[in-house]
């Protein structure tokens, strides 16, 4: 047995003892802890961000198809009902249905819009004879000095000569400005004008103007006042309030343009010589609400002409606009049919002159 004397001596030595050292092992593990979390939060970060940018992928990749499938669908209605159709001076008639070709917003579905404008009713940059063009480059942000030179700097690239006009330029003079020479052949497109002598300054207000959407290098030469826009047909001669008058007629359903009057007011839009249908090439413009860019394209009707029926021209991809277009006219429906009423009298054949 032990004594009370000999514990108590043992409690004091025993508490007198230095207590255990920490080991510094433990510090380090709690460090190591510290950074395998940190790592887990960075990867799993990382996999929830890849995870994101993959589902919003897929949602544009979902997109893109279908709006390309909408724009395809909508292109091919398009192409039967104008190639199957009857020109008139604003629209197209067909058994499939009736196309306004004066540029209205036209609903094809909830979220899908069409606008068909005939290229008669714009400026061609390929026309022998340029008034309009003249008129219409102020408007463009061309300065009035320089409007000349514009027109004949066009007209010495795309002839097939080397005769320079008085205003103009030919090879030698892109040569000493150190530009590509002119092609001299007619433009391919409607940016083909940028490679002209002193047309690239005037790109910035010519874009901000919109003058892009108001010339075509596909048509005949011939002017179609009753699909022109409104600010052609101010460059055609009618003042701005006749050609909005015009417009908004056109656009409420009243009658054509009628013969202009001998002595007539020419300012009258309702006097206006209004001769003149939708040509063989329209340009087409497709919008989607589900896709950011838009379809852009000048169609032409060639039936008679090998590699079928229609051509696509200046196939473009612009930036869609924002905010939803004013819905103008309804596409047909794709199983719409004229009434047998209302085809009889256009498969009749026409009444001689002389006939009672």
């Amino acid at each position: 047995m032990i004594s009370s004397a000999q514990a108590c001596v043992r409690w004091r030595r025993a508490a007198s003892l230095p207590l255990p050292a920490r080991r510094s092992g433990s510090g380090f593990a709690l460090v190591m802890v510290l950074w395998v979390l940190a790592g887990l939060t960075v990867v799993a970060v990382a996999v929830a961000s890849s995870t994101r940018a993959s589902n919003e992928s897929v949602k544009l990749l979902r997109d893109r198809v279908r709006g390309e499938a909408l724009f395809l669908s909508t292109m091919a209605r398009l192409q039967v009902i104008l190639a199957t159709g009857v020109a008139d001076r604003s629209h197209i008639e067909s058994n499939r249905g009736r196309i306004y070709a004066d540029g209205r917003s036209t609903r094809v579905s909830a979220d899908e819009w069409v606008s068909v404008q005939d290229t008669r009713g714009l400026v061609n940059l390929n026309a022998r004879a340029q008034e309009r063009l003249a008129r219409l480059l102020p408007l463009c942000g061309a300065p009035e000095n320089e409007v000349a030179s514009l027109v004949d700097s066009l007209a010495d690239y795309s002839d097939a000569d080397n005769l320079k006009r008085l205003n103009g330029a030919e090879a030698f003079d892109y040569r000493s400005a150190d530009l590509p020479e002119p092609r001299n052949a007619k433009l391919m497109g409607r940016t083909e004008v940028w490679r002209v002598k002193g047309w690239k300054a005037l790109m910035p207000a010519w874009q901000s103007a919109g003058c892009s959407d108001l010339v075509t290098v596909h048509n005949d030469e011939r002017f179609n006042p009753n699909t022109a826009p409104g600010i052609l047909l101010q460059v055609n001669g009618l003042t701005p309030d006749a050609a909005d008058a015009l417009v908004e007629a056109r656009r409420d359903g009243l009658p054509s343009l009628a013969i202009q009057r001998a002595g007539g007011d020419p300012s009258d839009p309702f006097s206006f010589l209004g001769g003149g249908i939708v040509g063989n090439t329209t340009r087409i413009s497709h919008l989607a609400a589900s896709v950011e860019w838009s379809l852009v394209y000048e169609l032409e009707l060639t039936p008679l002409r090998e590699g079928g029926p229609w051509r696509l021209h200046d196939i473009r991809y612009p930036r869609r606009t924002t905010g939803t277009p004013l819905t103008q006219a309804e596409l047909p429906a794709p199983d719409f049919q004229l009434p047998e009423r209302d085809r009889a009298p256009r498969n009749a054949p026409s009444g001689l002159p002389f006939a009672n």
